[in-house]
């Protein structure tokens, strides 16, 4: 003879029936009891999703492409009572001139389209808030990029300047 198996009578048939009818759960009790599983699930996949579109806004990937000018020219206009400096394009048109800026020794940045008297060309006179163009100054243009600006033409003034230009242009300023 075999020896019946513990588990089975412990208990007797009517408290089995006691048992599984407390063990079911109606339908609201279920939701009651998985709600907070997923309320979790669904804050998990929000704040996800907050990060993801946080990151992409950041590091401006998905943006259109950005085309940073190069190749500018600089020289000397000393035609008249002004001498100026004139910075040229060599494509005419400056790819994405409304981030492109002029900045002089002191730090001073003025936009493009500010000093812009034709289609890619620009003039430094000191009529604008940079310096005066003198002999050694020395006058970036800076492409501000999304994550970093760029140096992108750098000129030293190294032709000399009438002592007379600069002071009138100092005068005016």
């Amino acid at each position: 003879m075999s020896d019946p198996d513990p588990a089975t009578t412990d208990a007797s048939p009517e408290q089995e029936e006691e048992a599984e009818e407390e063990e079911r759960l109606t339908v609201r009790e279920q939701i009651r009891v998985m709600f907070p599983t997923l309320a979790l699930a669904f804050m998990l996949l929000a704040a996800t999703s907050v990060a993801g579109i946080g990151g992409v806004v950041a590091t401006g990937l998905g943006g259109e492409p950005i085309d940073r000018p190069e190749g500018f020219a600089f020289s000397i206009d000393a035609e008249g009572n002004d001498t100026a400096i004139l910075i040229q394009h060599p494509d005419g048109v400056v790819p994405s001139e409304d981030r492109v800026v002029v900045v002089d020794e002191a730090g001073t940045k003025v936009a493009w389209n500010d000093l812009r008297t034709d289609v890619g060309e620009a003039r430094i006179t000191g009529r604008s808030a940079l310096a005066c163009p003198t002999q050694g100054a020395t006058y970036r243009v800076v492409f501000e990029g999304r994550a970093a600006d760029h140096t992108v033409g750098a000129y030293e003034v190294d032709a000399p300047v009438p002592a007379s230009v600069v002071e009138r242009c100092e005068a005016a300023n």
